[in-house]
């Protein structure tokens, strides 16, 4: 009893919050700073933050406090952030679904689409925004230089047959190049023989039944997978079922999902082009044969890639 009461006087219950083995700090109201933790990772700070890629989330054991030592939760926050891989977002401008250029701000897209409305430029309709993310806050071309740069005089027949020969040419190094409405256009991530083995939708595997949300497409292990949109990739590594997985992030609603890998060519961060070499056909997780498993999500729900690639296959 006479332990007890020394216990009380002396120290009060609290939480101590644990990030990567290490103890960081104390707080009183788990509940509060969790959620404090987990707005940040879903919309940063509301600026030009836009969210957080944290490895590892802390986790909180119940523990006694001496009275004179205070809770940390601001110092918790801060280290738990600086843990964290911050994406920031900025705007592209597209003509056609290409990124021409890129502006910091929505209004400032805005302004600019606008602007090139007042001089008749010859791309005036043709002309989008999409949100963009990349692991560093870059430097954005100035406003003046942004309409310049997207601004297009109506061409002269010569001119316009050099156009079309350049556009020929770059099509033809991807392969073809397939628009869709998710705001991305989209080529076939790999080539070759190959045979479409599953398809999207509900299929009975090794006796039960389950909603197979990607496109299977078998074809011989060590095939080059290509980038089917260009994008910032948001994880390049192990993923559960999906093996060795990459995962791009497109535009802010699209992500594509490439699984079964037996090699990985990019990294967590990096920005690819559209077509550019990502990684390697394989048979790695859940997986009986190698193939590529082919996933888009628009708002994280599944879209079917043959609505748009692999049309009848």
């Amino acid at each position: 009893m006479l332990i007890l009461g020394v216990l009380q006087i002396s120290y009060r219950q609290t939480y101590s919050v644990i990030l990567n083995g290490e103890v960081i700090g104390y707080t009183n109201d788990k509940v509060t700073l969790q959620k404090r933790i987990n707005d940040y990772i879903k919309s940063g700070d509301g600026e030009s933050v836009a969210f957080v890629d944290l490895k590892e989330l802390p986790t909180y054991e119940t523990c006694l406090l001496k009275k004179n030592l205070d809770t940390n939760d601001d110092e918790i926050f801060a280290k738990v952030a600086a843990s964290g891989i911050k994406y920031y977002k900025y705007y592209a401008i597209t003509d056609e679904n290409v990124e021409k250029a890129y502006v910091k701000t929505f209004d400032e897209a805005e302004q600019i689409i606008q602007n090139l409305k007042d001089k008749n430029s010859k791309n005036k309709d043709t002309l989008g925004i999409v949100e963009k993310f990349n692991t560093e806050e870059g430097s954005y071309t100035e406003s003046a230089k942004v309409v310049e740069m997207c601004y297009q005089e109506r061409p002269q027949v010569t001119q316009a047959k050099k156009a079309a020969s350049s556009s020929s040419a770059i099509a033809k190094s991807k392969g073809t190049v397939y628009v869709t409405d998710l705001g991305v256009t989209l080529i076939k991530p790999v080539v070759g023989s190959y045979t479409i083995t599953s398809r999207v939708g509900g299929r009975r595997l090794n006796g039960s039944y389950e909603n197979h949300p990607g496109l299977d497409i078998a074809i011989a292990s060590g095939t080059a997978i290509k980038a089917a949109a260009g994008g910032i990739v948001t994880r390049a590594g192990w993923y559960a079922g999906y093996g060795k997985c990459i995962i791009i992030q497109s535009t802010s609603n699209v992500n594509i999902i490439y699984g079964h890998c037996s090699a990985i060519n990019v990294s967590a961060g990096q920005r690819v082009a559209q077509g550019q070499l990502i990684g390697k056909v394989g048979s790695t997780g859940y997986s009986t044969g190698p193939h590529l498993h082919f996933e888009i999500r628009y708002d994280g729900k599944v879209v079917n890639p043959q609505n748009y690639v692999y049309k009848g296959e």
